[in-house]
């Protein structure tokens, strides 16, 4: 199993982001724009965003699995490699 960052939503169910380097499309790591919100919301926690930002982020929900859980892999692990939380 992957290295992840493990989260259990408010319907108990389980989803993950991947937490180190990725070499395949993480295809089941997220399931639904629900779930892409809030992976998205997690990566962007604390950073001060403006319209145009959030309705980027909500263009990326649109987006596929592999790719919105890669995006918020790679923030979320940018922000730590920086000392940022």
């Amino acid at each position: 199993m992957p290295k992840a960052i493990d989260r259990t939503n408010a319907r108990g169910t389980r989803s993950w982001i991947p937490a180190g380097p990725i070499e395949s499309a993480p295809w089941s790591a997220l399931s639904g724009e629900t779930e892409y919100r809030a992976a998205l919301a997690e990566a962007f926690a604390g950073v001060e965003l403006g319209e145009y930002d959030r309705r980027i982020i909500e263009w990326l929900v649109g987006w596929d699995s592999p790719t919105v859980a890669t995006l918020a892999s790679l923030v979320i692990r940018a922000r730590k490699a920086g000392g940022v939380r």
